[in-house]
């Protein structure tokens, strides 16, 4: 039997660029589901949306909150 390689955990730094890039992700999603007018699917990637930045507001406090604001108006269409 062969051991198998360990994963190298990730720093709180790299989690946190991680679920940012994800939460960037799901606003393009959200924003596909909102011009196919389907509140389920929006309703859903909501709810997505939050339980990432709450991760993320744990993991960075905040700094990382201010960057989610920011990001979020900048992405505002």
């Amino acid at each position: 039997m062969t051991d198998k390689p360990r994963k190298r955990r990730l720093s709180a730094k790299q989690k946190s660029a991680t679920l940012f890039h994800f939460w960037h992700n799901l606003q393009d999603i959200k924003n596909e589901a909102e011009q196919m007018k389907d509140g389920e699917l929006v309703l859903l990637v909501g709810m997505m949306e939050l339980l990432v930045e709450e991760r993320i507001a744990l993991l960075g406090g905040g700094r990382t909150a201010a960057m989610l604001v920011s990001a979020d108006t900048a992405h505002a269409h």
